[in-house]
């Protein structure tokens, strides 16, 4: 168990929880809330919170509690509860819970009873972990499908169909990537859910289920299927939507022909792309993801830019003029200027040749967020597109940031941005189309500041939080020793 002052991180500290009372998991609750104030300048947080920040998530507009209803407080921060290593967790204990704002780790339960789901149920502003569970009941699964979050149970591994409606009545990102079969009733239900669904153990899937998950309206993940039938292919090109096949291995120029039909997002990176399948994929209308050799030929390159939609293509090792001149002829949809965007992912540094070619990209948005290495001149030419993407770009030298300065587009974003002297933050600070990280905003700093002790007041942050937590873990302990001695049996 962490001790005090050693450092450990909020995730080891309430791991170490195996059994807490209704009023110990209030404490927890309430030691880790941090409240967002309005006053004009968003967020407070302590600067030396560093056990909340090593869990710090986004922000909530969740209803306060009771005795946080003060006027000037919006809502809650998030800091991700660990509880990996509770053992049950009885109703009394799982109202408390309910109450966190943030993500909530509960992944050592094995069963919940249906009380216990609907207490869970009211859980908001985060994740609901629950991947110890194996199998929900109809009750439990109705329950959890109207949790205001992303739910998680990835230990699922049969999903009957009554236990599939209920989850479809969830309208955020649901995980069953244990799942390593499924009906067609069930998907059929599942098909109805409203949120991002990731069903990543499913190996294969059956003609009639790959037709009811078609219909699926968030994002479909299918992240374990390594090729397709005839069926599923026919059913998954009907799809109008995203559709992540991050593991499919292979594709028969029939099965390219029938994804090509496709509308949306397409994952597809590890899927070898020949002639066929790059002539296909060229008819695709929406967004493609896909990997492409190091040496893939000319030809085949022209064949994947002529894809309908925003292009993020990956395994070019360098970029050469002939190849730039090719990713720079994307069209975009219908021809039309700026309603597209070109990704070139995994080159780090090009030449001044080479970006003086992709400066004349005029189908939408360019980004190299994998290039690290910007030279003044190679600087000078790709400052010339006007909707350009460095996001990878961590540090700048003075004369490189006076030339990035000069962009005259509408958006330049350096959200990586990490070193850079002052000098060069306040030339681009001036320059109104730059984008950069919040760590190089200094108003946001004042006004973090400005209100820290308001956002704080009575919090416990540093050492103190870390003491209270493993008191709370120790007391667990305590509690489950008496069980045993009570029992004379394992808890």
């Amino acid at each position: 168990m962490p001790q005090p002052g050693s450092k450990a991180s909020l995730r080891e500290l309430c791991g170490a929880i195996r059994h807490v009372d209704a009023s110990k998991a209030r404490q927890l609750v309430d030691a880790v809330r941090r409240p967002v104030v309005h006053d004009g300048c968003g967020i407070g947080r302590g600067g030396d919170d560093q056990v909340v920040a090593d869990a710090w998530g986004g922000v909530t507009l969740a209803r306060a509690p009771v005795h946080e209803r003060r006027p000037d407080v919006i809502g809650c921060a998030q800091a991700h509860l660990h509880l990996h290593g509770l053992l049950r967790l009885p109703l009394s204990v799982g109202r408390e819970l309910a109450a966190h704002r943030g993500h909530l780790y509960l992944d050592n339960l094995t069963s919940i009873t249906d009380t216990v789901a609907k207490a869970l149920a009211g859980h908001e502003g985060g994740v609901l972990s629950l991947d110890g569970l194996r199998a929900i009941s109809e009750s439990v699964a109705t329950s959890l499908g109207s949790h205001r979050g992303d739910l998680s149970l990835n230990a699922v591994t049969l999903l009957a169909e009554p236990a599939a409606r209920g989850l479809a009545r969830h309208a955020h990102e649901l995980r069953l990537e244990g799942l390593m079969s499924l009906g067609a009733p069930a998907a059929a239900a599942l098909s109805r859910h409203r949120g991002h669904l990731h069903l990543n153990g499913l190996p294969v899937l059956a003609g009639d289920v790959a037709r009811h998950l078609a219909r699926h309206g968030g994002q479909l993940h299918l992240h374990g299927i390594t090729s397709l039938s005839d069926e599923v292919a026919a059913a998954l090109g009907k799809r109008t939507g995203y559709l992540c096949l991050k593991g499919l291995a292979r594709l028969s120029s029939r099965h390219a022909e029938a994804l090509a039909a496709h509308r949306g997002e397409l994952q597809i990176p590890s899927v070898p792309v020949d002639d066929v399948v790059a002539e296909a994929l060229g008819r695709h209308e929406g967004s493609l993801l896909i990997r492409v050799p190091s040496t893939v030929p000319l030809w085949r390159l022209e064949a994947l830019v002529r894809h309908q939609g925003p292009l993020e293509i990956s395994g070019l090792a360098s970029l050469d003029e002939r190849r730039a001149r090719v990713l720079a002829a994307q069209a975009g949809p219908r021809g039309l200027r700026g309603l597209s965007c070109l990704f070139i992912d995994g080159i780090t540094r090009i030449t001044p040749a080479v970006a003086s070619i992709l400066a004349t990209h005029t189908a939408g948005g360019l980004a190299l967020n994998d290039l690290t290495d910007l030279t003044e001149n190679v600087a000078r030419e790709l400052v010339k597109h006007p909707l350009l993407s460095l996001d990878r770009l961590a540090w700048v030298s003075d004369p490189v940031a006076a030339v990035l300065a000069r962009h005259a587009g509408v958006t330049l974003s350096l959200r990586g941005l990490q070193e850079a002297s002052p000098r060069a933050i306040a030339m681009l600070k001036a320059t109104p189309s730059v984008e950069l990280g919040r760590r190089h905003d200094p108003d946001d700093a004042m006004c973090r500041n400005a209100h820290e002790s308001a956002a704080e007041e009575g919090r416990l942050h540093g050492q103190a939080l870390e003491q209270l937590i493993t008191l709370i873990a120790s007391q667990g302990e305590a509690a489950l020793r008496n069980q045993v001695g009570r029992s004379d049996g394992p808890v």
